[in-house]
């Protein structure tokens, strides 16, 4: 009888271990599911945001219907499978502008950059990380035209230079 008891007993202990073990395995599917929906929406939206900027800035005005279509889908999964400080940022962003061509615009397309970076489980990057210079400057800051070589012509190096 204790044999079969202590048999009876794995038996349960077994099928508790791989019920609960399916569970957490669809939990973590599901997890990280939702996740790559989150990436893939953030990285549409991003897209679509700097393609109609380039236009705007390049002077085109009048919106592609895909272009807008995209943009739109991919706020849409925003607002589905973001947390709530994503969507928070978003909306303000939105109701600034979302051209980019302001200041407060900028700024707040910064903040739902950090919200994003969040809620996709990176660190925060701190206040000594300048990301709108990151995001928007079109230089590096030693960029030179002047101290670019021309075409075939080898760079002077610092010590070699005779005009100081």
């Amino acid at each position: 009888m204790t044999t079969a008891l202590t048999a009876i007993i794995a038996l349960i202990t077994g099928l508790i271990g791989a019920v609960f073990g399916h569970m957490l395995a669809e939990r973590k599917s599901r997890r990280d599911e939702l996740a790559k929906m989150r990436l893939d929406a953030y990285s549409d939206f991003i897209r679509a945001t700097s393609h109609l900027v380039a236009a705007r800035r390049a002077g085109r005005t009048k919106d592609e219907l895909e272009e807008l279509g995209g943009l739109n889908d991919a706020k849409a999964r925003i607002c589905i499978c973001s947390d709530g400080h994503v969507v928070d940022a978003l909306e303000r962003f939105w109701l600034q502008g979302g051209t980019l061509e302001k200041e407060q615009e900028i700024l707040a397309f910064t903040r739902l950059c950090r919200a994003m970076r969040a809620s996709l489980g990176n660190e925060d990057l701190g206040l000594g990380v300048r990301l709108s210079d990151l995001l928007f400057k079109l230089q590096p800051a030693t960029y030179s035209y002047r101290g670019s070589p021309s075409v075939g012509e080898l760079p002077i190096e610092p010590e070699a230079r005779t005009d100081r």
